[in-house]
């Protein structure tokens, strides 16, 4: 079973779209801290991969803005021929990406509802049943 996590922090780089191996794969990285300007010693600070069309969620995105992330915890065995041994990698894999103000509400505006039909009159026969 698949576990989700979130984190909220501020963007602090965002890297270039990376095409790897033969088929074309995509990804771009992103780094988010827990502070704007990092005065401790240690600040925190995470970096997440968007891969395939997510990559394109990161456009536009800047330094310093605000950010909630939706993520997965990747990991795979790769073993090395070289030596025989097996390696591990794991990805934090962003799965959603998008700017949210202090509040912690998106920026993104909310859609509006469709607009109702001017006049009832346009509804058509209504012996014109389409069932």
């Amino acid at each position: 079973m698949a576990q989700y996590y979130d984190y909220e922090g501020f963007v602090e780089e965002v890297g270039e779209t990376q095409v790897v191996g033969k088929n074309g794969f995509t990804k771009r990285d992103v780094l988010l801290g827990d502070e704007l300007n990092p005065t401790s010693q240690w600040p925190h600070r995470i970096a997440f991969t968007m891969k395939k069309d997510n990559c394109s969620l990161l456009d536009g995105v800047q330094k310093g803005q605000r950010a909630k992330v939706r993520f997965a915890i990747d990991s795979r065995v790769w073993n090395d021929p070289k030596t025989g041994k097996n390696r591990f990698f794991t990805d934090l894999t962003a799965l959603k990406f998008e700017l949210v103000n202090g509040d912690g509400t998106s920026v993104e505006p909310v859609p509006q509802p469709p607009e109702a039909p001017e006049s009832a009159g346009d509804v058509g026969d209504p012996d014109d049943l389409p069932f």
